[in-house]
């Protein structure tokens, strides 16, 4: 063979690079997120007090109170503001992980927020995000090679992980921002459904067991419950309707659970757009109060 020593390895591994995408970035990106959506927060908060800006201050005066009238009514301006940044970062991960899927389309905070984020964009919010670029065509061509279920998670969570503990420490120190990996995740769905047939002969698919996740993130624990095969394809459209039960205290991690269970669902079942009704945006924490946590979480 012709080839010096190292050539054939070296020609390897930068094709693997080529293909799966230079995780690299995923770390360089971390680094990079904080100053970003500091400039994107800092940039809307200006328009938005500027008086000569009364269209873009009217538009998101309409999406607050829709967030507020839909989700919680106790969401500040500032929560808002901070959503709306980390939407314009994370919009391309979102083309790349949920490609095909119509939720913007339908979802009627999806058709809101992008009401007001046309009318900012007039004033080049995004021109930051060309850093990024790189990140992004990595994270398209890593998750254009995976089919599985299993891999699309670890992805979602993966990535979020990384931006919320480096973009938002303080947020994630002051919640308790933590994801739990996927094998995880399966390891406790099953372990649950188990214990359920075991001790009161019912499963997670049985009608009238209710499921709950309090703190459900990205809505890794319900979609890796609804890919499990655990309820079975008659038994879903009723639990995912009305069973399912999804509380989340971060406005984007409530948003991508949404789009990211809705995908799943539709993924599986086909057939027309279904919201995904279930899940509520509310500080659980007010909720310790009462005596029963998990009759509160269905009240609301």
């Amino acid at each position: 063979m012709q080839f010096e020593i190292g050539e054939i390895e070296r020609a390897i591994y930068a094709k693997l690079v080529q293909k799966v995408g230079n995780r690299h970035h995923w770390e360089d990106w971390a680094n990079d997120i904080a100053k970003i959506a500091r400039t994107h927060i800092d940039r809307i908060t200006a328009i938005l007090e500027n008086p000569d800006n009364a269209k873009e201050r009217a538009a998101f005066i309409t999406f607050a109170a829709e967030l507020r009238d839909d989700l919680n009514d106790i969401i500040t301006d500032g929560e808002i503001i901070e959503m709306l940044a980390q939407h314009l970062i994370t919009k391309p991960v979102f083309d790349a992980l949920f490609e095909g899927y119509s939720f913007a389309q339908h979802n009627p905070m999806s058709l809101a927020r992008r009401t007001v984020l046309d009318i900012l964009q007039e004033h080049n919010l995004d021109k930051e995000a060309d850093t990024l670029q790189s990140f992004y065509d990595s994270v398209k061509m890593r998750a254009e090679g995976i089919e599985n279920a299993t891999g699309k998670q670890k992805i979602v969570v993966e990535l979020y992980d990384k931006f919320f503990r480096n973009a938002f420490p303080k947020m994630t120190e002051r919640l308790g921002i933590v994801y739990t990996p996927v094998e995880v995740v399966d390891f406790i769905i099953h372990s649950v459904n188990d214990i359920l047939k075991s001790e009161f002969g019912q499963t997670l698919g049985s009608k009238g067991v209710h499921i709950i996740d309090p703190f459900t993130g990205t809505g890794t624990f319900i979609t890796r419950l609804l890919q499990s095969g655990l309820i079975t394809p008659e038994q879903l459209p009723y639990k995912y309707q009305n069973e399912i039960h999804a509380n989340e205290i971060v406005l984007l991690a409530y948003y991508i659970a949404a789009i990211n269970i809705e995908a799943v669902y539709h993924s599986i079942v086909g057939g027309n757009y279904q919201p995904f009704e279930g899940i509520c945006l509310t500080d659980t924490f007010q909720l310790y109060e009462k005596e029963d946590l998990v009759d509160a979480l269905l009240e609301k």
